[in-house]
Parts: C-alpha cells; sequence; structure tokens
C-alpha cells in the first residue's frame, strides 16, 4: 500500500487511491458477501474518490466465497457506479477468472470491464481510462 493517502478497512476489503490516482480494493477472504458487505465497499469507494469517477483495480485473487446475486446487482447499479471510470480485477486462477467472465456476462458492468493476472498489466490498461 505505498503511498496511501487515505486507508479504509471495511469487514471484507481494504480500500485506497495509491499513487497513480487508481482506486485500489484488496478483498479479503471471507465466509460470505452479501448486500451490506457491497454497499459499505461502494460507500467506501465513493468516499475516498470524493465525488470524481477513478479508475479501479479491484484485487480478488484471495477470495473463495464471492458476492452472493444481491450483492453483484448492486455493484453494477446506478448508485454504486457512479464515480467509476473502468475496472480491473486481478483473479488468481483459471476458476476466478471463469465467474468474473460469467458476472461481467450476467451483469453487465456500464463502466468499462476487465480481468487480469498481473497487476502491472491491469494499471496499464485502466491508465488508458484517465485524462
Amino acid at each position: 500500500m505505498n503511498g496511501s493517502q487515505h486507508l479504509i478497512d471495511v469487514r471484507i476489503a481494504k480500500l485506497w487511491l495509491d499513487d497513480e490516482d487508481i482506486i485500489r480494493i484488496d478483498f479479503k477472504d471471507t465466509e460470505h458477501h452479501q448486500i451490506a458487505d457491497a454497499r459499505e465497499i461502494v460507500a467506501a469507494h465513493n468516499e475516498i474518490s470524493k465525488g470524481a469517477k477513478k479508475a479501479v483495480l479491484a484485487d480478488i485473487r484471495d477470495v473463495t466465497t464471492g458476492a452472493n446475486r444481491e450483492a453483484r446487482r448492486y455493484y453494477v447499479s446506478p448508485e454504486a457506479s457512479e464515480y467509476k471510470l473502468a475496472m480491473a480485477m486481478l483473479v488468481r486462477s483459471p476458476l476466478q477468472r471463469m465467474l468474473g467472465n460469467v458476472f461481467f456476462f450476467i451483469n453487465h458492468p456500464p463502466y468499462p470491464s476487465r480481468l487480469f493476472g498481473d497487476p502491472d498489466q491491469a494499471k496499464q490498461w485502466l491508465k488508458e481510462f484517465q485524462s
């Protein structure tokens, strides 16, 4: 978390704005991920963004139990998407990649979204959306 200016630690993740003006969300391995958790993540994201759209790098590599249906739907809602410029998700395994692709296919995020295995490639892609 180099250069973290304002770290927010919620039940299922840690969030901060990195030195490259990208909001980082590092998800923890948790037993469940429900709508209350999703709302907490979005509130923290919106606090960090300070009313400006930001690129997001979400690291789900340590996640074994993903978000439930209600939480997944909330993540792509207008309320939750308001300050997202684009989102890159870091995955570790073929199973996580498959589940991420299913999420994108079913939920159609209203912002550019892509899965990556390499953090540097994810950041390079996100920088294409920053002005």
